[in-house]
Order: structure tokens, then sequence, then C-alpha cells
């Protein structure tokens, strides 16, 4: 018989073996949240590609103002979500509120497949958006879970890529299938392709690495926590672990950083709910057939998947000095794609169809790594236990602007016409983009402050 190995060297043996397999699982953790963002995603959009079929429906009574009346309560059911899922996911687990979320958010659009009247419409679509709230405090928790702060700025790219992923699918597949059936049974195929996921995710999501019985593999950090809660490289140890959700409360309204982020995302939803009406938008500006706007409003999601997929290769590497200016161009980028689009009519007719499409490609481009990666790795670090929630409240203020906007935007468009609309546009982006480079300010002083107290601790000690 062989010499059994001795404990140390299998020891080594078993650590590599053991490191491999974490990270499969974490690749595999990956994906199963791209695809059921994706999914959540596909839901939300359906009714945006159908927008133009159901505007133009007579039996419906339904035109560009009562359709952002609609889309007003889209935006009061995700606050409603986020009130009540932030906390659940805190609660019950990322894993558990996500398949969740995504069941009720199939389930919303069949029943929306089914409605007659405007308020049968606005019940399903504020159900429906109060269960798809759920979907980001739950990966909030599963990030946290699952990968090092390091990685971070990576992981929240890739998945923010799924959201645009699911938008193009819809505006595309969605817009191809209005030619060949009504609008209703589009809604139910959405729903069926979501159910698909749920199966799917019950098996492959999993909420950290001992329900896939591992360790983790995270290493502890070489300093303590912060006081200020920012939590350090790949620790899971926090200073807001110990806080309750008041106290918790409390620290984050105290933080200037809180404050810039949100009215951030405040604007910058504003200017990402835009979507909503980029295909009546495209019908009306361009006089193109509803299946047809359907597709060509796909340019806006492509440039942000484009975006965010560049972006999953460079955030982490950039030092937050760094992000400043790179996020603060591209803002600055924004605000002149949405200043083209106003003056469109300044170009020649036959010009105005590519040139519209490449500028939504361009805009999406510009806004969106801002929009989704700041606020994620941000809330995550700085929430500690609590990052679900953090994330959530966040959202809250974001969705709190889309329901305005989305209830006098169409009243806007209606009566004044789109330039006054896109004039109304570019003010919302200038703010945006002022805030969040104030942000980025604050969050790399804070960054520096710390680094010079843990020094002068080191040489203390």
């Amino acid at each position: 018989m062989g010499k059994t190995p001795h404990s140390s060297q299998l020891s080594q043996y078993l650590q590599p073996v053991t490191q491999n397999r974490f990270l499969r699982f974490q690749v595999l953790v990956l994906i199963s949240m791209y695809i059921g963002y994706a999914a959540f995603m596909l839901c939300r959009n359906t009714l945006i590609a159908c927008s133009v079929e159901i505007i133009q429906d007579p039996a419906l009574g339904i035109d560009k103002e009562s359709f952002g009346h609609l889309m007003s309560w889209h935006s009061a059911g995700a606050i409603l979500g986020k009130l009540v899922t932030g906390p659940g996911a805190d609660l019950l687990g990322g894993r558990r509120m996500f398949l969740l979320a995504l069941s009720l958010t199939a389930i919303a659009n069949i029943g929306f497949a089914f409605s007659s009247s405007f308020i049968m419409f606005a019940g399903f679509n504020f159900f429906g958006q109060a269960a798809k709230a759920g979907g980001w405090p739950a990966m909030a928790q599963i990030v946290r879970s699952w990968y090092p702060e390091t990685r971070y700025g990576q992981v929240w790219s890739i998945i923010a890529t799924s959201s645009r992923v699911g938008t193009i699918a819809a505006g595309l597949f969605f817009g191809y299938l209005l030619t060949l059936i009504e609008w209703r049974t589009v809604f139910l195929l959405s729903a069926a392709l979501t159910a698909s996921v749920v199966v799917l995710l019950f098996f492959t999501l999993k909420q950290n690495p001992e329900d896939a019985g591992l360790q983790t593999l995270l290493e502890p950090s070489e300093d303590p926590t912060t006081k200020n809660g920012s939590e350090t490289k790949g620790s899971h140890a926090h200073a807001f672990d110990h806080l309750t959700l008041r106290q918790a409360c409390l620290a984050f309204v105290q933080s200037g950083r809180f404050w810039f982020i949100a009215f951030s995302i405040v604007f910058l939803t504003i200017v990402m709910d835009f979507l909503n009406f980029i295909p009546i938008y495209l019908a009306e500006e361009l006089r193109v057939s509803a299946s047809t706007a359907s597709m060509a409003g796909t340019a806006f999601p492509a440039g942000m998947f484009t975006a965010l997929l560049l972006t999953s290769f460079f955030y982490d590497r950039l030092s937050k000095q760094q992000l400043i200016i790179a996020l603060g161009a591209q803002l600055i980028f924004s605000c002149l794609a949405v200043l083209l689009l106003w003056k469109l009519d300044f170009i020649a007719a036959s010009l105005q169809p590519p040139i519209a499409i490449i500028t939504l490609f361009l805009l999406g481009l510009a806004i969106s790594p801002a929009y989704y990666v700041p606020m994620s790795v941000f809330s995550v670090a700085f929430g500690g236990k609590h990052a679900g929630f953090l994330v959530a409240v966040i959202d809250i203020f974001g969705y709190a602007a889309a329901l305005i906007f989305n209830y006098f935007g169409g009243s806007i468009a209606k009566q004044y016409g789109w330039p006054v609309f896109l004039s109304g546009l570019l003010t919302v982006a200038a703010l945006a983009t002022l805030c969040m480079v104030t942000f980025l300010t604050l969050d790399y002083l804070a960054s520096k402050r710390l680094s010079n107290e843990s020094r002068q601790a080191k040489r203390t000690n």
C-alpha cells in the first residue's frame, strides 16, 4: 500500500483545488445574476417595446399624455418596491429575494396582457415594478458575499450590461414579433421566458459560499474597518454590521457622499427614463412605423451596453481621482448628445434618422457608467450588512424623480412638442454632471483622508 500523505501535504494539494472550485462558483453566480437581471429588464421593457402599438389601439384610448401617466405608476411601484425589498433583501438574503421578485414580475406581465382599461394597466404596471425593484438590492447582498471590494467595479459593470441586454432584446425581438403577433401575446411570451429563468436560477444561484459547500476565500483586511463605515479591501467585517437599521439610516444621512450620490441618481434617472419615450419620439419625429421605432430605439441601450462592457475593464484600475475626470467627461458628452437631439430640426430631413440613432447610441454610451457603477460600489462598500437597504434608498430618490418626469413628460411632449421636452432634459443632464462630479470629489477626499490616517496609525505603532 502507498503511504498516506502528510496532513500538511494534503492541505497544500487541496488548497488550489478549493480555490479553483471557488472561482468556478463565482463565475456561476455572476452568470446567474446576469441572466436573471436580463429577464427582469425583458419584462420591464415589454411595455416600452409595445408602447406605440398600445397608443395606436383606438379601443384603449391611451395617448402620449396618458402613457406618461401610466409610466408614473411604473415609478411609484418601484418606490414602494424599494422600501419593501431593500430591507427584505437584508433580512431574507439576496437569493430568496431575487427569485421571489423575478417570479412576481413575470406574473405582473401576465396580468398586463389581460388588461383592458387604464386602471388595470396602471395596477399591473405598479405591481410589476414593485416586484422588479427587488433585483438590485438582492444582488447587493449576493455580491457582498461572493466578491472582494477590489472587484466591485468590475462585477457591477458586468451585471449592469445585463440590464442593457434585456432592454435590447425586448426592443429587437419584441419589435420583430409585433409584425407577426398582437401586443398582448408579446406580454405573455415575456412572462413565459422569465418563468423559465426562475426555474434555472433555483438550481444555480447561491446566496454565499457556504451554501455551495465552500468556505469563503476572501481574505480578511489587514487594517480594521474605518470609523466612517468604508469597508477595506476584501473585508467582510464592517463598522455598520453592529448597527440597527435605524442607526444605519442616521449614519447614511450624516454623510455628504450619500446626499450627492442620491441627487446624482435623481437627475441621471430622468435622463435614463427618456428611454420610455424614445419609440414614441422616433415614430413622431422621424415618421416611422411602430415596429421600426421599437427596434431603432435599441440604439440607446446598445450604447449603454457598450459603455458598461468597457467600464468592466477600467473602473477598478482607475484611482478615485482619475474617476472624477473620466466620468465627468462622459457626462459632459451626454449633455452634448441631448443638445444635438434638441436641434435635430437644423439637420437635413434625409440625414435625421441615422443621426438620431447614432446620437441615441452615444447618449447611452456616455450616461450609463455614471448611473450604474458608482452608486452600486458605494452602497456595498459603505453600507455593510445594510447594503441592500442603502442601494434601495438611493434608488428611491431616482424613482421619485422618474415618477414626476414620467407624469409630466408626456404632457410636455404633447402640449409643447419634443424641442421643449429635450431642452428640459438638457438642463437635467447638466445637473447630473454637477452632482456626480461633486460626489466623486468627496469620495476621493474621504479616501485620501483615511489613507493618511492609516499611515499615521502605522507609524505610531
